[in-house]
């Protein structure tokens, strides 16, 4: 399988990120900041040298990528330039197996549709027997119909969805993802629309399924991402397993909380 990724597209889209916020910011400044060398950087850049996991790491780092971005970074670069043929291979079936499960889409493109129901229409055109007209989907999501329809134009202007001949919604194969750090706030506003969700799911009037489990741990803030990279993978396989089933006739969300409880103490 091909990869659909690579490192160095992380490294220019966060360069052209900076440089649309500041025109005059240059590729030095850049690597400055990145603290790597100028010449080093634009090496990297143009496929001149690779990256060791330590160097991949220590960038994944300074591009301020998410925690499940970092370590597709990490192993995209991997994949290419790891000195050992099993650990190379190792690293591509995780990407591969990554791609495979998820397209992840610009932080610009999801600060447009980061309303849960955006996701939420997408996924539920996928369902067995399902006929995706703007009622039957406002209906089985609680919308109203001028909402849904303005959501559908949308997702088709990002060509996340498309109309039959028919009139007839149909999602294409991709499945997407978005994963955004702490300073993103359509993650947040995401997130804490699908909380709300949630606590709709557990009211003692809802007739729908739902499962969710809550414990409080003690333990050390290294353990802490040890535990936190586990969960992710977990939710990676979680997910790929579902959408490998079979007559798919409901929409379920799968959300995973894992935060610190106390105060962080001065030192």
């Amino acid at each position: 399988m091909t990869k659909k990724h690579h490192y160095r597209d992380f490294i220019l889209k966060e360069l052209e990120r900076r440089q649309r916020k500041n025109p005059s910011y240059s590729l030095r400044a850049f690597s400055r900041d990145l603290e790597v060398p100028c010449s080093r950087l634009s090496e990297i850049l143009n496929g001149k040298v690779g990256l060791s996991e330590s160097r991949a790491v220590n960038l994944a780092t300074k591009l301020n990528l998410s925690p499940s971005e970092r370590e597709f970074f990490v192993d995209l670069a991997l994949s290419e330039h790891a000195r050992s043929a099993v650990l190379r291979e190792m690293a591509l079936q995780r990407v591969n197996a990554r791609e495979e499960v998820f397209e992840k889409i610009g932080e610009d493109q999801f600060a447009v549709i980061s309303d849960w129901y955006y996701t939420a229409i997408t996924q539920i055109l996928k369902l067995k027997d399902f006929d995706p007209t703007i009622q039957n989907i406002a209906q089985r999501l609680g919308l109203l119909t001028d909402v849904t329809e303005k959501a559908l134009e949308r997702l088709e202007a990002m060509k996340l969805i498309e109309k039959t001949a028919d009139g007839k919604w149909t999602s294409n194969d991709a499945k997407y993802s978005s994963s955004y750090g702490g300073s993103s706030e359509a993650a947040r506003n995401y997130f804490m629309q699908m909380q709300t969700k949630a606590t709709e799911a557990m009211s003692a009037d809802n007739k729908r399924r739902w499962d969710m489990g809550c414990t409080m741990v003690p333990t050390s803030r290294e353990k802490a991402k040890e535990i936190a990279g586990k969960i992710r993978q977990f939710r990676l396989e979680v997910m790929q397993e579902l959408q490998n089933s079979e007559n798919k006739d409901s929409l379920f969300a799968l959300s995973t909380s894992f935060f610190e409880m106390t105060d962080v103490q001065p030192h």
